[in-house]
């Protein structure tokens, strides 16, 4: 209790950074506004837009949602060229949204950041995401990165309280010992496993460097970085002992860690998104939170806070800039915590923890019954913590490429990972070179 007391003051302190975005209901304020978002209405867009209302009752929001992948985000672009289809996006990536600011498809926000008192780095944590030293996006949407927990297994094995930091090799022999095996050898429970997105793995690097996780300080691939090798040789050890589920299976059967885990088949797992589906995957068991691991111990976390991931923006078209913005910044700052409904995050400084209970459990004490609401607020929520951030992209689509490539390569024991990097790192540098 007096662990969770001191988390709940320092976010209190953190919220009053943002007092000064409070506003009064504004009548005079009118127009019809579209938001192009990924999430369904059920998946905090219909009670974000019911909340601004609260606000803005004249300005009417319709929303329209697309698909984030190659062809969604093409579609995105299209109508944001057609005009008079879309005034505010939920944009993803860095390098699409670095796109559209550098094609001259997104508003200028400097001034009138300025003109409400708004600072990225006080307000959001970062002023990365900045293109010739203007704003044009609030970097508010994030993905936390943790370990979940089946707390009757963490029980069971006697593993005491839940870690608030913990390294690799302290995580991994947590595992060990989470890992259940009939009387001839063969895993029954596996002690844990990455999420089963193929890049994942290098999360790791991301803790360890804090930003730009594919480039060097000359701007050209880091994969020669031992760190890479360590992540990789994480994931390829773990699975091979059995102590973790194995990444190739889940490319390979399109199983998702979160199931697995809901049903009680792994006893811990990395996610970013189980959030969303925990209500509704009703486990047996109750849920508790531990940091994202560091390669050493006492070694700043950059996996600790929330991850920009996502950016609201408002089109450079839009016929009704004035409402676009106020949906956007309020989107952005207080209208934030309905990201947790679609499993994400916000980085916004000014969030309450009670508040993202209520939008994904209906109530504190309802999320009581389902997770560990300490280490929920620590891990998942985890305003003011350290997070890692891009602000370097060349060829970042290619080096993503190759990261998704090579990796299942050395998965399906058709590379080492040292040859593996090795490629990639030649690759990595030549396509860097060509771009730039």
């Amino acid at each position: 209790m007096k662990k969770l007391t001191a988390i709940l003051l320092a976010l209190v302190m953190l919220a009053s950074c943002a007092l000064a975005l409070a506003e009064a209901p504004n009548t005079e304020l009118t127009g019809e506004i579209t938001f192009y978002t990924a999430f369904a209405g059920a998946n905090g867009t219909d009670a974000l837009i019911a909340q601004f209302n609260e606000l803005y009752p004249n300005v009417k929001v319709n929303y329209e949602v697309y698909k984030n992948s190659s062809d969604g985000n093409v579609g995105l672009d299209t109508a944001i060229i057609a005009g008079g289809q879309v005034d505010v996006l939920l944009s993803f990536g860095v390098s699409n949204t670095a796109k559209r600011w550098q094609n001259g498809l997104l508003m200028d926000l400097t001034d009138r950041l300025a003109a409400d008192g708004l600072d990225l780095v006080e307000n959001w944590g970062t002023d990365a995401y900045q293109y010739e030293g203007r704003t044009y996006v609030f970097p508010s949407g994030g993905l936390s990165v943790y370990v979940a927990i089946n707390l009757d297994k963490w029980e069971a094995a006697g593993l005491g309280e839940l870690p608030t930091a913990w390294t690799w090799d302290e995580y991994l022999a947590a595992c060990e010992k989470l890992t259940e095996r009939d009387a001839d050898g063969k895993v029954l429970v596996n002690g844990g496993g990455d999420f089963n997105q193929i890049d994942y793995w290098t999360y790791a690097v991301r803790q360890a460097k804090g930003k730009n996780v594919f480039y060097n300080a000359e701007g050209l691939s880091d994969f020669d970085n031992p760190l890479f090798a360590q992540a990789l040789h994480h994931e390829v050890d773990a699975a091979a002992s059995g102590i973790w589920h194995s990444k190739a299976v889940y490319q390979s059967d399109s199983t998702r860690s979160r199931n697995l885990f809901l049903q009680g088949e792994i006893a811990t797992t990395i996610e970013s998104i189980l959030t969303r589906y925990i209500v509704a995957g009703a486990p047996t068991f109750r849920i508790g939170y531990a940091p994202y691991p560091t390669f050493e111990k006492d070694q700043t976390n950059y996996m600790a806070g929330s991850n920009p991931n996502s950016f609201i923006a408002v089109a450079a078209n839009t016929q009704s800039p004035d409402a676009a913005y106020a949906f956007a910044k309020f989107a952005a700052t207080y209208g934030n915590k309905y990201m947790y409904a679609a499993g994400h995050a916000t980085t916004w400084t000014g969030v309450n923890p009670d508040e993202v209970l209520s939008v994904v459990f209906g109530s504190e004490e309802e999320a009581a019954k389902w997770v560990d609401t300490e280490s929920f607020i620590r891990c998942v929520v985890a305003a003011g913590e350290p997070a890692y951030s891009e602000d370097y992209i060349v060829a970042y689509t290619d080096m993503q490429f190759l990261v998704d490539e090579y990796t299942m390569y050395v998965l399906n024991g058709e590379m080492t990972v040292e040859d593996a990097l090795a490629e990639m790192k030649l690759l990595g540098d030549e396509a860097i070179e060509e771009a730039r």
